[in-house]
């Protein structure tokens, strides 16, 4: 089991460093040219840079929406934020459901995991 964590000073785990690492290497090896870098090292600190500052701007925001909904419920705009849940929830569950109508219950080799021949 893999553990993706960031701490609170935007210190990361050993394993989120390895999925960077292995991130930037391969996208590095496919599209260095296409990057226009002198080479596959330049490429793969470009997007090793990019990828962890998109990281960090990702959990920056979520981290934000939680304080503002706990700041809501503190304060008593309970009604805001558990609209915002409510509507997070649904996004969810319709992701989940057209996830298995796709791959559960779809056409062909998504049929269930097995083959419809």
């Amino acid at each position: 089991m893999k553990a993706f964590v960031v701490g609170p000073w935007a210190d990361m785990s050993s394993d989120l460093h390895s999925l960077i690492n292995c991130i930037s290497e391969r996208a590095a090896d496919v599209r260095w040219r296409g990057m226009l870098a002198t080479d596959v090292i330049t490429a793969k600190s470009m997007i090793k840079t990019t990828t962890t500052n998109s990281l960090g701007i990702l959990g920056a925001r979520a981290n934000a929406e939680c304080l503002e909904d706990r700041l809501g419920i503190m304060v008593g705009d309970g009604k805001t934020a558990f609209g915002r849940h409510r509507s997070a929830d649904a996004a969810n569950r319709e992701a989940y459901e057209e996830y298995s109508r796709h791959y559960c219950s779809g056409d062909g080799d998504h049929a269930g995991g097995r083959s419809r021949a």
